[in-house]
């Protein structure tokens, strides 16, 4: 092993060279890839224009090579800004899968759809950002990055550069748990040849991993047969690759590394994948394709009423993994009787085993065995679940790696049991009582906490430390999946797993018999309950509670509860002008009166601190205060009662653990019958009947439902964005849903069909807009808006996307009609700079000398931050012009991102006569095909009276 990977370990360089500035990198990823057999499969980059990403300021280069694209930026938002304005074409080829079947069978399997289908989230245990610097000084190449593979990662370094190994040098991040391998070549690469240093960032957590099986025609009670009718299209790599810039960059005759799952049920290995992929996580890849596979075995036993031990013992090849699950098995006493069932608690036990095969460079690959048995009981009354036993089992053909810590056995079985709690989305260390949740039976309640675990120890190692590879943990998925199936009947396709996702499973499994029945009777009876709770003028009070013991909550749970928060816009809306953060006094304007929020600090006097978590869950979700009194609907609990009890939890969780402010908010006082807090009941009696978390729709994919679950919980999009009736109520129906609506004195445009965006909003212009607060097809975010993306900005890049794919489907836009949509953009850009009529109106001067050095269409240089282009702009396109008012009175002063630059308001400067002549000049020139705004005069009036908050 040379020098520079010896001293990966410690620091070399600790610190940038003073004359070294950071620059940051974003990767433009292509839509579709796939790496198989040492040839790149995927999408190819035709067409780059670069030109508008480099007009963003602060964007230093952009690096294309072959089908590797990236932009380089002073500013981490400039760059990913600059990302979003590259104007890249990809062809996506035919699918290597399809292509390496008969013509027959590819044309088919592109035709049907898929039978199952099982999906992966990575990132479980470290769910941190991967990252890297690299920096080339004095022809020296330095790189900061954690990875598990740095030989391969050196030698990927020495054919990029071209350097000897004694002039690379690598420094462990030892603040960077997440897998930096891609990160690493991706700085390096842009980096290299440049004076200043380099840092990537990529979320893990970014892209799921999906895969499906598509069932073939199979001899009834042959199970090799029906195996091998199993196709499998992997929406990710199956195997192990070089990074994925090397691979686009087009080097060849790179050494693979890393874990590859290997398969000891089929003939001929697994074919690689079909589609695009983003972890580079070896883990991560090798985890979906135990879960999904030993998941197929397990059901394809079941359909032909095989032992699936017996079975897996007949086509393990293996003898090293044969004799593990023997050892499991007996252990485990898997032939033994499953303990009898306890009303509607079902006990379960399943079976999963994984061989896989770890490749380093210049050694010798490095095989592992693992198999686990999972004892589970599952409500299938409550959708509730709980692991009882595990017993795990590995071996390796590495038992004596000097270099390996080894580990005792009660901490490997703490660990192991810790990482199936968290298959199962539990806090750690959280019991019923704490959690806020009965427990669903004693017997629950007392194995969700601590299952028992069983190690079944290798012979050769009896009386010495256990010294096991982290491949122990990939069969835990699927066993416990295998245990559920066993014990209800309900095959679980998504890991990790939730009790939302049981409850959901079984009731679209639950069959149309007496139980359906009991269901309906049981939700008849719930919703007639909760009618006449809800319609209660007067609630009871809560007793306050004297200590919030927070040292129960974890830190997982505390950084959780700060995002359902960031979501929600808390802070936005409960912290006045000038004031402590979430102290409240901020005054709401509505058309009833003005309602000031309150302080929810854990500030026992003013604040929430003597609230218990019941009080806190019932403000929440029905609008009850802890004292009885009802909450006016100004506070969005319509839509924070869909919030899922993990996330209510770790809220409370976020909001006990911040800063008291004592700090007593101005009393709300609307004008008489509205100060009748009673009537509230009524209220929630025709608006608010149904107080429960939102439920996933099954006919959806998993990135459908997590968009709907955040637009309609925490995000309480509707509440702006949906039109209200006279007692100030969302219009119910489909058709209002979205459908556009004022809030603090702007317009929420629709966001269904009924949008009037003068381009359409693609899936990718909603991401873009949510991300950065800028799409140069629509416009900046100002107003409530601005905070709202500043907002968002710190969620995962997954949630975002999720949230722009929900809303997308609202409006549905052929993504065929890109070109389409290109040329109207250029068409209405054009017809604004070439409009003779308009340059005779009254506003034409006052345009030129107020707005023209920063929107002129005619041509010039972006001076200051973005410059959108106001013939797409669609607040100028609206029915209303409240939006373009606000903003040309009162500028935008506080931009969603630093990097937008702000704008000038012209509210002293100009009167009302010519504000009226600037507005009327700017709708017929960037809007021609719209009527004349009307009541102008009036709206101009009202709004100058108000107090920008831009």
């Amino acid at each position: 092993m040379s020098h520079s990977v010896q001293d990966f370990s410690r620091a070399l360089w600790p610190e940038l060279p003073s004359d070294t500035r950071l620059l940051h990198g974003v990767v433009v990823r292509p839509p579709y890839w796939s790496y198989e057999n040492g040839q790149y499969l995927g999408a190819e980059l035709q067409t780059v224009d670069k030109q508008a990403a480099l007009q963003v300021p602060g964007v230093v280069d952009c690096v294309h090579i072959g089908n590797y694209l990236g932009v380089l930026a002073v500013q981490a938002e400039q760059a990913q800004q600059g990302a979003a304005l590259l104007d890249a074409r990809w062809v996506t080829p035919v699918a290597a899968s399809q292509a390496a079947l008969p013509a027959d069978d590819a044309r088919a399997s592109a035709l049907s759809p898929p039978d199952q289908g099982y999906e992966w989230q990575p990132a479980l245990e470290h769910p941190h950002t991967a990252w890297a610097r690299a920096c080339y000084h004095n022809k020296q190449l330095f790189v900061w990055a954690h990875t598990r593979r740095p030989a391969a990662l050196l030698i990927e370094l020495q054919a990029l550069s071209g350097l000897p190994s004694e002039q690379i040098h690598l420094h462990d991040t030892a603040d960077n748990q997440a897998d930096a391998y891609d990160c690493a070549m991706d700085a390096a690469l842009m980096a290299f040849g440049r004076p200043q240093a380099v840092q990537v960032r990529a979320s893990q957590s970014e892209t799921s991993i999906r895969l499906s099986v598509y069932q073939g025609a199979a001899e009834p009670n042959d199970l090799t047969a029906h195996l091998q009718a199993c196709r499998w299209q992997l929406n990710t790599l199956s195997g192990v690759r070089p990074s994925l810039a090397a691979i686009l960059c087009g080097q060849q005759g790179l050494p693979s590394s890393g874990l590859a799952v290997q398969s000891d049920y089929f003939s001929a290995p697994l074919p690689n994948s079909d589609g695009a992929a983003a972890s580079s996580d070896p883990d991560s890849l090798a985890q979906a394709t135990v879960f999904a596979q030993e998941s197929q075995f397990d059901q394809a036993c079941h359909q032909l009423g095989l032992d699936p031990l017996e079975a897996r013992l007949e086509h393990v090849r293996s003898p090293q993994g044969r004799e593990l699950l023997q050892r499991v098995a007996q252990q485990s006493d898997w032939s033994g009787p499953l303990p009898a069932h306890q009303g509607p608690i079902r006990k379960g036990r399943g079976l999963a085993y994984s061989h896989t095969v770890e490749h380093i460079p210049g050694q010798a690959a490095r095989e592992q065995w693992s198999a686990w048995a999972v004892d589970v009981s599952v409500d299938t009354r409550q959708g509730t679940l709980s692991i009882d036993r595990l017993t795990v089992g590995h071996d390796s053909t590495e038992q004596d790696n000097p270099e390996r810590v080894p580990e005792s056995a009660p901490a490997l079985a703490d660990r192991l049991g810790r990482w199936a709690q968290q298959l199962l989305n539990q806090d750690l260390g959280k019991s019923g009582a704490h959690s806020g949740k009965p427990p669903v039976t004693e017997a629950i309640d007392k194995s969700a906490g601590k299952p028992t675990v069983q190690l079944v120890k290798r012979e050769a190692a009896v009386g010495q430390p256990l010294a096991w590879n982290q491949g122990v943990e990939l069969p835990a998925a699927a066993a416990i999946a295998n245990a559920i199936f066993n014990a209800s009947g309900i095959r679980l396709t998504s890991a990790p797993f939730n009790e939302q996702s049981l409850a959901l499973a079984y009731q679209a499994t639950t069959s149309a018999s007496s139980k359906k029945r009991k269901a309906w009777w049981g939700a008849l009876a719930a919703v007639a309950t909760g009618t006449i709770l809800s319609a209660l003028p007067w609630r009871p009070a809560i007793a306050p509670v004297g200590h919030v013991d927070t040292s129960i909550f974890s830190e997982r749970a505390i950084e959780r509860g700060r995002l359902v928060a960031i979501a929600g816009d808390c802070m936005v809306c409960h912290t006045a002008e000038g004031g402590k953060p979430n102290a409240g006094g901020l005054g709401l304007e509505t058309p009833f009166g003005t309602i000031y929020t309150t302080n929810i600090t854990p500030d026992k006097e003013t604040g929430i601190g003597g609230w218990s978590y019941k009080a806190f869950e019932r403000a929440m979700r029905e609008g009850i205060h802890q004292d009885g009194r009802h909450l006016y609907p100004a506070f969005p609990y319509t839509a924070f009662a869909k919030i899922s009890d993990e996330d209510m939890q770790s809220l409370y969780a976020y909001l006990m653990t911040q800063e008291p402010v004592k700090a007593k908010p101005p009393e709300t006082k609307l004008p008489f019958p509205m100060n009748m807090r009673p009537l509230v009941a009524g209220w929630n009696l025709l608006f608010h009947r149904d107080p429960n978390a939102y439920v996933p729709d099954p006919t959806q994919t998993v990135q459908w439902n997590r968009g709907a679950y955040l637009v309609n919980s925490s995000g309480h999009c509707a509440a702006c964005h949906s039109p209200r009736n006279m007692l100030g109520a969302e219009k119910s129906g489909e058709a209002n849903f979205l459908a556009g609506g004022f809030a603090d004195n702007w317009e929420a445009p629709a966001l269904n069909s009924l949008s009037k965006a003068p381009i359409p909003w693609t899936e990718q212009e909603l991401y873009q807009y949510l991300r950065t607060g800028y799409s140069p097809r629509h416009g900046v975010a100002a107003g409530p808006m601005g905070p709202v993306v500043a907002g968002l900005a710190e969620l995962p890049e997954s949630d975002v996307r999720a949230m722009a794919h929900y809303l997308s489907s609202l409006n549905p836009v052929d993504p065929q009609q890109e070109q389409t949509h290109a040329a109207q953009a250029a068409l209405l850009e054009q017809n604004s700079r070439s409009n003779q009529e308009v340059m005779v109106m009254p506003g034409e001067n006052l345009f030129n000398g107020a707005c023209a050095v920063c929107h002129d269409p005619r041509g010039g240089p972006v001076l200051f931050g973005a410059r959108p282009s106001l013939a797409l702009n669609s607040n100028l396109h609206s029915e209303h012009p409240d939006n373009t008012i606000q903003v040309l009175m009162h500028g935008i002063t506080r931009p969603a991102q630093p990097t937008l630059g702000s704008m000038p308001g012209f509210k002293n400067s100009m009167n009302d006569e010519q504000m009226e002549d600037l507005l009327n000049y700017m709708r017929a020139r960037f809007a021609p095909d719209k009527p004349a705004w009307t009541g102008l005069k009036d709206k101009i009036a009202t709004i100058r009276e108000q107090k920008g908050h831009l």
